[in-house]
């Protein structure tokens, strides 16, 4: 039962890491390329319902940070959370329009 509980765990932290990466990554690109701060936020919490989103623009791109709670199963039941972060910043493309 350990070792069930275990892969568990491990699987559902990888999952939400993986989604907070992609998300954040995706979501930054595009803004970079097309919009601003305002669609990356858009743009992940669609990706991502009920994560935590920031989107800023830094001094040549934008940069988009994601966490997302995980619930995990700790010792004897008890409920535990644990927050993954995805995190990207994706230089504004050169050749792109202005929004």
């Amino acid at each position: 039962m350990l070792v069930g509980q275990s892969l568990l765990t491990i699987g559902r932290l990888s999952s939400a890491a993986t989604t907070a990466e992609e998300t954040a990554r995706y979501a930054a690109t595009w803004a970079a390329r097309h919009g601003g701060p305002e669609d990356a936020e858009r743009i992940a919490q669609q990706m991502a319902p009920g994560a935590q989103v920031d989107a800023r623009p830094t001094a040549d791109g934008i940069a988009v940070e994601v966490r997302i709670e995980v619930s995990l199963v700790g010792p004897e039941g008890s409920p535990v959370t644990h927050t993954v972060v995805g995190r990207a910043d994706v230089p504004i493309g050169e050749f792109r329009s202005k929004p």
